[in-house]
């Protein structure tokens, strides 16, 4: 019985003892399970998980996460600037000097010295001096593979510790994300470009700055705390990047015009030179630059326009205006005296005030006596003789401009001179746009000499993108755009969310009037006598202006050339304005429109085709001895105008070609002031090529008196006769009293 009694006792023992075993498995395998769920997931989050550690380590209990500053493109979508990701490289000295992990400090050193070349004892005074800091902003704008790099060795180090202790454990570095600008194209488009800070925060010139409000975004916010737990908890505000902007300019015309301008520095040379490429249907600006360019990727650098022993001698007031010399965009910030560009607004003007029909002659002999001045012609040693309006334009008579002015007088004038803009702001999109309002005369304050300079654009100033505004206006059938550089603006998810639809300011001319002015800008490049030949484009039926204005004040001698010209003539797609101030040469050899003319030529010959405007089917100008001339020259003299006695050389001792144009002689032609100058000897401000100042015009200023519409001004009939327009002999000058 006790045998059996001892079995049936073993038997429960048994059942226990199996069924605490299955529970202890159950147990082991649930705490399995869990365990690997944990390792899941640490792996899954590590970035959460290194984030607690640095939380845990810090004295902040948030973090920004910067926002990326938008991208600016130009009309086909190339990238003119963006931002690419860069890291900020962060020390945490407190967790290097943590107990357990003291080791770590100098192992973290050497590794930062190794791969980057930073000095130890800098690094090490910056750590000893901080130890109970937790964020260190040690280095900024560090490239990925900069931080690939780091991550990657101290990654294979710790775990070499791990295994065997062969080398102390790298701690107390971590990196932190921020935004670099950066500018693909280095210089191009600079002017128009401007840059950003280096933070993003904030734009310095050009598109840059004028569209700051749409490229900036909005920083987000990372909160983070640790519960008792140590559990990170965490909420995420994310970042608003900025908005893409679309620029109107061509990046492949805009590297055209670099390219010809470069080309014309590199020879003769200028104090500046600057073309506008510009769709004159519509305001856009295709292309902008000056020679005055900046590497936007290096915005402070001097050493492309200043020597380094220059630099060195500079204190930071040098530099300074050193930099706001090299940033300023001439074709917008400057003012100068045009010159003979404005002698189209003068006819168009007379022809809408119904002063003129365009049939008129006048007799050119040279110079015109108005308010005690003889104002010379471009021809003034016989004159142009018998000359018809658009002759006048053709072989850009002063005289006969004069004498349109006097039969407009003060009023009219002035008036479309406002309707055309000049005086006012055009309003591009770019900052800094010059007010020549106080450079230029009202009928207020025009006496008769001023009328009479006027007339063929000296005595006032204007800005590159006004002349550019204004012609595009004329040719077009009468509509003035707003000139601007930026068609669109995108959102972060590529949706329109500001389109720059062309804005039409006001209407200037009737479209006959266009046209006339058309067909006489065309056959001053084409036509005989014309002064513009050299800026003839094969294939093309091309239209346009010379200027050579004396700049400023008159006794230096120095002078600024200039074309503006357009295709087709008789519908015009694209128009190009080119400027040379003040070229390398001595005095009157500066005085050469044909300069500018050839930039122009080169430039429309690429841009043309590139845009699809097609040829005419034959050359322009037809004359075959112009055809058989060299490349580049496209016209002659026909012996109405004066030659210089010298053409100007290159550096090579070449001879420039002679071309019929306008050339300045010596002596004094115009009245020697300005709008508002108080003296013959004031000198203009920085920048403009005129005096700013309100004032009288007294002394050397022209006749005191006020030029109204003339009460016997030349009819047409005498005007044909040559007697309407005649000039006086000099003997017999005076002054312009019948007003």
């Amino acid at each position: 019985m006790k045998t059996s009694q001892s079995t049936n006792n073993k038997q429960p023992f048994r059942k226990y003892m199996q069924e605490k075993l299955a529970i202890t498995v159950l147990v082991m395998m649930l705490a399995l399970i869990a365990l690997t769920v944990i390792l899941y997931t640490m792996v899954q989050n590590k970035n959460e998980d290194y984030t607690q550690v640095v939380l845990s380590h810090q004295d902040y209990d948030s973090r920004t996460i910067p926002y990326r500053r938008g991208d600016i493109v130009d009309r086909n979508g190339s990238y003119l600037a963006t931002s690419e990701k860069v890291y900020t490289l962060i020390l945490d000295p407190k967790q290097m000097y943590e107990d357990d992990k003291k080791e770590c400090v100098e192992p973290t050193i050497a590794l930062l010295t190794e791969l980057f070349g930073f000095d130890a004892e800098d690094l090490r005074s910056t750590i000893t001096g901080k130890k109970d800091s937790s964020y260190i902003r040690y280095k900024k704008q560090m490239t990925f593979e900069e931080k690939e790099q780091f991550e990657t060795e101290s990654k294979a180090r710790n775990e070499a510790f791990t295994k065997n202790r062969e080398q102390k454990k790298i701690l107390g570095v971590w990196f932190e994300d921020e935004y670099r600008r950066v500018y693909p194209n280095g210089s191009t488009a600079c002017n128009v470009i401007g840059f950003a800070q280096k933070d993003g925060s904030a734009g310095s010139g050009g598109i840059e700055q004028y569209y700051n409000s749409s490229l900036v975004g909005n920083n987000g916010r990372e909160y983070g705390y640790l519960t008792a737990d140590s559990n990170l908890e965490r909420v995420i505000k994310p970042a608003q990047n900025g908005n893409t902007v679309v620029s109107t300019i061509d990046l492949n015309i805009q590297k055209i015009c670099e390219k010809y301008i470069d080309e014309w520095q590199a020879g003769i040379g200028s104090n500046v030179a600057a073309a506008i490429v510009m769709d004159p249907k519509t305001g856009e600006i295709l292309a902008m630059d000056t020679s005055t360019r900046y590497d936007l990727n290096n915005p402070y650098d001097l050493s492309g326009c200043y020597s380094q022993e220059e630099i060195n001698a500079m204190d930071d007031k040098a530099k300074s205006e050193a930099w706001y010399k090299m940033w300023r965009n001439f074709c917008v910030n400057d003012t100068y005296e045009p010159g003979s560009p404005q002698k189209a607004f003068t006819v168009a003007g007379a022809m809408e005030g119904n002063i003129i029909n365009g049939n008129e002659t006048f007799q050119c002999n040279g110079f015109l006596s108005i308010g005690g001045h003889d104002i010379h012609c471009v021809s003034r040693i016989v004159g142009h003789g018998p000359t018809t309006v658009m002759q006048g334009l053709m072989k850009s008579c002063n005289v006969v401009m004069m004498n349109i002015s006097r039969m407009e007088g003060v009023d009219i004038f002035a008036k479309y001179q406002s309707i055309f803009g000049f005086g006012q702001k055009t309003g591009i999109d770019l900052p800094g746009e010059a007010d020549a309002a106080s450079l230029i005369y009202t009928a207020e304050n025009m006496k008769s000499a001023d009328l009479a300079t006027n007339s063929f654009g000296q005595n006032y100033n204007c800005t590159m993108i006004q002349m550019a505004a204004a012609y595009a206006s004329m040719i077009n059938g009468g509509s003035y755009y707003q000139p601007h550089v930026v068609k669109q603006i995108l959102n972060e998810q590529g949706s329109v969310v500001d389109k720059k639809e062309p804005l039409l300011v006001r209407e200037t001319i009737s479209k006959e009037t266009s046209d006339y002015i058309n067909e006489a800008l065309y056959q001053t490049v084409s036509g005989e006598g014309g002064t513009a030949g050299a800026a003839a484009v094969e294939g093309y039926e091309i239209a346009g202006k010379t200027g050579t204005a004396e700049k400023y004040p008159r006794s230096a001698n120095n002078y600024l050339v200039s074309f503006i010209g357009y295709a087709p003539a008789h519908d015009p797609q694209v128009l190009c304005y080119v400027v040379i101030d003040t070229p390398h040469l001595e005095g009157k050899e500066q005085a050469h429109s044909t300069f500018a003319s050839e930039i122009f030529s080169k430039i429309m010959a690429e841009v043309l085709p590139y845009m699809s405007v097609f040829p005419d089917g034959e050359t322009a100008p037809a004359d075959q001895e112009m055809a058989d001339l060299p490349e580049g020259i496209t016209s002659q003299n026909n012996g109405e105008t004066e030659a210089p006695s010298e053409a100007p050389t290159n550096e090579n001792g070449e001879t420039y070609p002679v071309y019929d144009e306008e050339f300045i002689e010596e002596g004094v032609q115009y009245p020697e002031l300005m709008p508002g100058d108080p003296s013959a000897e004031s000198a203009p401000s920085e920048g403009q090529t005129g005096a700013p100042s309100q004032g009288s015009t007294e002394g050397a200023a022209p006749s005191q008196e006020s030029i109204g519409a003339p009460s016997e001004a030349p009819s047409a009939e005498s005007s044909a006769s040559g007697n309407g327009g005649g000039a006086e002999k000099p003997s017999e000058a005076k002054a312009d009293t019948n007003t």
